[in-house]
C-alpha cells in the first residue's frame, strides 16, 4: 500500500496543536474557512481517559477532476475515525469514503517533534489504496497531493490561531 510521510512547521507546542486539534472553533474556521469544505461535522468525540476518540464527517469543496473520473468516484465526502493517545500523543485514524468504500482503504498517524521553545514539526504518515481499475494509481496520487496542500494551509492557519488566541 502506497505511503507518503509529511513534515510541516509550526510555531507552537506539541499541546497546543493537540488543543487545536480538538477545538471546536478552530476546526470549524480551518475546514470551512481555509480549506473551502461544504460540510464539517462532528459525529462523535469521548474523551476516555488515556485517549480520545472522535468520528468526524467531511464534504469537500468540488473537485476539479475530469468529468468520466468524477463520475466513476462519485460522491467525495468521508467519514475520519481517530483516536488520540494521550501518553504517546500521537493519532491515528482510518477514513471511509462516502462512494467506493469496498475498494478503497486510507489511514494514518499524525505526531509532532518538537523543534525548540514554541516550535513543532507536525508529521502525518498517510497510506493509501484504491483497487479501482485503470484509475486507482491516479485517485492514489490525487489524494496524497490534495492531503499534501491541506496539510500546509492547516499548518500556516495552525500558527495563526495560536497566535490569535494567545496560546
Amino acid at each position: 500500500m502506497p505511503e507518503h510521510v509529511m513534515k510541516h512547521p509550526m510555531e507552537c507546542d506539541t499541546d497546543t496543536y493537540w488543543k487545536c486539534v480538538f477545538d471546536e472553533e478552530y476546526n470549524t474556521r480551518l475546514y470551512m474557512e481555509q480549506l473551502h469544505f461544504r460540510e464539517c461535522t462532528l459525529l462523535e468525540q469521548k474523551d476516555e481517559g488515556d485517549r480520545i476518540r472522535r468520528k468526524v464527517r467531511l464534504n469537500p469543496a468540488p473537485a476539479d477532476l475530469p468529468g468520466p473520473l468524477q463520475k466513476v468516484l462519485g460522491d467525495l465526502s468521508w467519514v475520519e475515525e481517530g483516536s488520540f493517545d494521550k501518553k504517546t500523543k500521537r493519532y491515528a485514524f482510518v477514513i471511509t469514503p462516502a462512494s467506493k468504500a469496498d475498494k478503497t482503504h486510507i489511514s494514518g498517524e499524525v505526531w509532532c517533534e518538537p523543534k525548540g521553545e514554541k516550535k513543532v514539526d507536525r508529521c502525518a504518515r498517510l497510506k493509501v489504496e484504491v483497487k479501482i481499475m485503470l484509475v486507482g494509481g491516479l485517485v492514489e496520487g490525487r489524494v496524497f497531493d490534495d492531503t499534501r496542500k491541506s496539510y500546509e494551509t492547516a499548518a500556516r492557519f495552525t500558527s495563526e490561531y495560536v497566535r490569535e488566541k494567545g496560546w
